[in-house]
């Protein structure tokens, strides 16, 4: 079974190069591993990764936390990109990897591009994607809440893997948190090798393949994987152990109810495996996942110290740790946004400065007066006719639709929407503003957008 791994971003490089010092040291294990990056210095830590696998796109010195400036980095980066990846997406290649921290700006925002790249190559994907910790920045959520809503919407993207750092770092308060982060991504690593390492297994009683490992994913939804590891002399039942480990042993807070499909593989002492017991852990299967689609592979060995499960659970609905990031994400970011304006004014009205008690304030020049009255003619347009302007905006997206891919300048795309539907220029500004806030349009410089 070969696997292609391509990292995206800080984190995302970061657990490629664990999957490729983990093939280097498995045997029989077949891992195709790249990196792609705007950050120089960073991709110069993946020691396990030549530099011929490396991607360095964007200005080098990393996307300043925004996903717009990854985003803009991967559209001027398309063409190599789309070559780069040509190079590892060979015809015998069974899985295709993103692996993703969503919360920076480099991951969050390449991730959406190189899914829709594979798809115009002919091929999908699965992505694995780390969520930001709940106390993480105000740009760290957003970041996270655009790119995996951008990821999401990707049809090449067959699976969204999710794995929350707050729950698996959760596991080693004492540890340094360079040591946190990489026990996490460890453990994502370590649960696709054992449940592969699985699947080249043989065994006399049901088993996991290939193949079934690789169909797993054609459930579309979220996923997560699972993965428990006990010493063998404390275990006597293992449907019991499954039953007390089940909410520990999930890399993500998910709704396991809600998945489509489950593949497993526990492993153990012979003793442990017998016709009733196994039958006791397929009727715990059945009641924690209610009766889905379960791929069951059970592994008795003559002599082993530990009993183990590992497992994916696929095609579930939005997980509540992904809902509750969307929901803060926007109102942090409306109240951060307030919280500027309202420096703004202060900066406006000054320190409060003068060595006349009786001086009067300064007076407004014609520019702001006018920027003025330009402000209160747009609201007045959208408070005396919002149907008007939410039929308008969607004309704007059938049209911006033939443009997707492509840059172009403020005024120019402007001019577009004011040749295109019947709207004034400050009604196309207004909408470019709208359109530019849902995530449709990216400022990827300075009075440059991207139609995304």
């Amino acid at each position: 079974m070969r696997f292609l791994t391509i990292g995206l971003g800080h984190c995302g490089g970061k657990i490629a190069n664990d999957f490729k010092k983990v093939a280097l040291e498995e045997k029989g294990l077949i891992v195709e591993v790249c990196v792609i990056n705007t950050d120089r210095a960073d991709l110069a830590t993946h020691k396990f990764i030549p530099e011929s696998q490396k991607l360095l796109i964007g200005t080098g010195k990393g996307a300043a936390k925004s996903w717009q400036e990854g985003m803009g980095a991967a559209a001027q980066s398309l063409t190599n990109i789309r070559e780069f990846l040509k190079r590892f997406l060979t015809s015998d290649t069974d899985v295709v990897l993103l692996t993703v921290g969503e919360g920076g700006g480099s991951g969050s925002g390449i991730a959406p591009t190189v899914a829709e790249v594979i798809g115009e190559l002919g091929r999908r994907c699965i992505a694995l994607v780390t969520l930001p910790f709940e106390n993480e920045s105000v740009k760290a959520k957003v970041n996270a809440a655009m790119g995996l809503d951008l990821l999401y919407r990707q049809d090449a993207l067959k699976a969204l893997i999710c794995i929350d750092n707050d729950k698996i770092t959760a596991h080693f308060p004492e540890k340094i948190i360079t040591e946190a982060y990489e026990k996490a991504n460890r453990s994502a690593v370590g649960t696709f090798v054992n449940l592969l390492r699985l699947a080249r297994t043989p065994s006399l009683a049901d088993r996991i393949d290939e193949s079934e490992l690789t169909s797993i994913f054609d459930n579309p939804g979220f996923a997560t994987l699972a993965n428990y590891r006990t010493k063998a002399n404390l275990t006597q039942d293992l449907a019991a152990m499954l039953r007390h480990s089940w909410n520990g042993s999930l890399l993500a807070e998910v709704d396991s109810k809600t998945a489509t499909g489950a593949i497993f593989g526990v492993q153990g002492p012979e003793h442990l495996f017998t016709a009733m017991q196994v039958d006791a852990v397929r009727r715990t299967f059945n009641d924690v996942l209610i009766g889905r689609d379960i791929m069951l592979g059970v592994y008795p060995t003559k002599q082993s110290r530990w009993t183990s499960y590992v497992g994916i659970l696929s095609g579930m609905s939005v997980p509540k740790k992904v809902k509750k990031l969307l929901g803060m994400a926007k109102e942090e970011a409306k109240a951060h946004k307030l919280l500027l304006e309202e420096r703004v004014k202060m900066k406006k009205k000054g320190l409060g400065f003068s060595l006349n008690d009786d001086q009067k304030p300064p007076v407004k020049t014609r520019r702001q007066n006018r920027t003025i009255m330009r402000r209160k003619n747009v609201i007045g347009l959208v408070e005396r006719d919002q149907q008007a302007f939410k039929s308008h905006l969607e004309e704007a997206l059938k049209v911006l639709q033939g443009l997707k891919g492509k840059s172009y300048m403020l005024n120019e795309l402007v001019d577009v929407l004011v040749d295109n539907l019947d709207v004034d220029e400050e009604t196309a500004s207004m909408m470019m503003e709208r359109l530019t806030a849902e995530g449709y349009i990216v400022e990827t410089k300075k009075n440059l957008f991207l139609i995304v």
